[in-house]
């Protein structure tokens, strides 16, 4: 017959590898996570003005797409400016086309391209004189 006291106990050595596997996944889990970008920059130029201002307008949800036209008319700017989202099966483009010289910034963002389907995508803001 086995004794009560010897059961479910843990090896000192089983235990401390525990213990160290699990503080070594936290310090990792906890580097990568310090690592990620929030998404807070101050902008710099004229594009990275508009597309700080269309990322606020388009909302802090999915972007709908149809919301896009009107957000890049209430943009006051000088000059040109053209609007690209941008999902892997569909585009969408506010302005005239963008010559190769013009300023660029872009910014990842989620895009509702159906009534429950959301999908990976890009704002590309271009402004030129």
């Amino acid at each position: 017959m086995s004794r009560s006291s010897g059961r479910a106990q843990v090896e000192p050595t089983a235990a401390l590898a525990a213990v160290l596997a699990l503080t070594i996944a936290l310090g990792v889990y906890a580097s990568a996570y310090a690592a990620v970008p929030t998404g807070h920059a101050t902008p710099t130029t004229a594009d990275d003005d508009a597309l700080a201002a269309l990322v606020a307008d388009l909302g802090p949800g999915p972007a709908d797409p149809a919301t896009l036209r009107p957000a890049v008319r209430t943009l006051s700017h000088t000059g040109s400016l053209n609007a690209t989202l941008r999902t892997p099966t569909r585009v969408w483009t506010v302005g005239p086309p963008r010559p190769r010289r013009a300023d660029v910034a872009a910014a990842p963002l989620p895009v509702r391209v159906g009534p429950d389907r959301v999908r990976p995508g890009r704002l590309t803001v271009a402004v030129w004189p």
